[in-house]
């Protein structure tokens, strides 16, 4: 097998990249022809690597402070010479210029089936930024901040030590641990984040959205999917147009919006939900607590010694149930405007049902103060029945 070996010495304002390239033969692969580059980085003097490709792109953080390349490409030819002319094309381009090292790959423009490209580089490197016209994106062992774009390609990402910012114009994303804040956006594939060490900004057009850890403020908007945040240290902020929102556990206020869905929330210091089309479930709520529902029940477990604030639970079609403990100092006003078919069914004296001006006509109401009383829950319900149930 032949090797052509070509060496280029490439520099701006004194420091420069170093590439030293071998070119591998033709080889014929299935009805396509390949050949692989390969080429060495130095990268010493540079704080950040930009890599531009078409096609898909792997990037590793390596010990010490070279880098290298090594690039597949597979071209659609008659012959041997027709081959070699479409791949005599592939333009390879290193350099440095603002600090940054860069190495850019352009494709020949046609015949080609794309190329694979992997490139590893110093992992103490400040920044990387990887941007493909149409393919996958995988970077992983990186210390600084990591940015990738993809034209509709996956991108899956882990062991970043700083921040992420990754967009697609159409694939998944998959975030395995970073070290700091993360940003995604796709134009229509699921997110998935395993462990964020800040905040967590997602957003897809039409795609589900899973949270295992966030170690900041998860804000998360999908056109059309389910979103479940698992635990976040901070505030959660969830909007989806037609899934499900489940919220395991926020160590502050809940935010949730869907437009035909239910939702979920496990464990929050303050909760505010509006389904237009679903059912919702608080457990382990304390706080202020808001729930509105177009069409759907609510149940909403209270919990003593935990700050609760003054809330409302409201639905237009459906029952609401509230689980009170026993030794929760609350005020309580619940109505039911269901006519004469409404009905409020109380476990606590306290909370006493009567009927309004025009009896089976006008509104059931009840009110009434628990040990002392304290903040205000209101309660209101139409075409369903209002349970407000002891807990121990």
């Amino acid at each position: 097998m032949k090797h052509f070996l070509f060496t280029t010495v490439l520099g701006l304002a004194g420091w420069g990249l170093a590439t030293a390239q071998t070119q591998s033969a033709i080889t014929r692969d299935g009805s396509y022809w390949a050949r692989t580059i390969q080429g060495s980085i130095d990268a010493s003097a540079s704080a950040r690597l930009r890599v531009e490709t078409t096609g898909n792109v792997t990037l590793r953080g390596a010990a010490g402070d070279q880098g290298a390349y090594t690039l597949t490409i597979r071209v659609r030819a008659g012959d041997a010479r027709e081959a070699e002319a479409l791949l005599g094309q592939v333009n390879v381009k290193t350099g440095t210029e603002g600090g940054w090292a860069y190495l850019k790959v352009t494709p020949p423009r046609t015949g080609s089936s794309g190329l694979e490209l992997t490139v590893t580089g110093p992992r103490a490197l400040r920044q990387v930024w990887a941007e493909t016209q149409g393919g996958n994106v995988h970077a992983s062992d990186w210390d600084g901040d990591l940015d990738a774009r993809s034209a509709g390609g996956q991108i899956a990402v882990d062991r970043i030590r700083g921040r992420s910012e990754l967009r697609t114009a159409g694939g998944d994303i998959q975030v395995g641990s970073v070290g700091g804040p993360v940003r995604c956006s796709s134009g229509g594939g699921a997110i998935r984040v395993d462990n964020a060490g800040d905040a967590a900004w997602l957003e897809t057009a039409g795609g589900e959205i899973f949270v295992h850890q966030a170690g900041g403020p998860v804000q998360a908007a999908t056109g059309g999917g389910n979103i479940r945040v698992e635990q976040a240290a901070s505030t959660v902020v969830a909007r989806t147009a037609g899934g499900l929102i489940q919220v395991q556990q926020a160590d502050g206020p809940v935010t949730a919006e869907s437009s035909g869905g239910a939702i979920q929330v496990s464990s929050a210091k303050g909760v505010r939900c509006e389904s237009a089309g679903g059912a919702i479930r608080l457990r382990n709520v304390a706080g202020a607590v808001h729930a509105f529902a177009n069409s759907g029940s609510i149940m909403a477990e209270l919990v003593s010694g935990r700050g609760m604030q003054d809330s409302v639970l409201s639905t237009n079609a459906g029952d609401i149930t509230v689980l009170i403990p026993s030794n929760l100092a609350l005020t309580v006003r619940a109505t039911n405007e269901s006519g004469g078919e409404g009905r409020i069914n109380s476990d606590f004296p306290e909370f006493r049902s009567r009927a309004g001006r025009f009896p089976n006509v006008g509104p059931l109401e009840a009110d009434g103060a628990l040990n002392g009383g304290g903040p205000v829950l209101r309660v209101n319900v139409v075409g369903g029945t209002i349970y407000l149930r002891r807990t121990k």
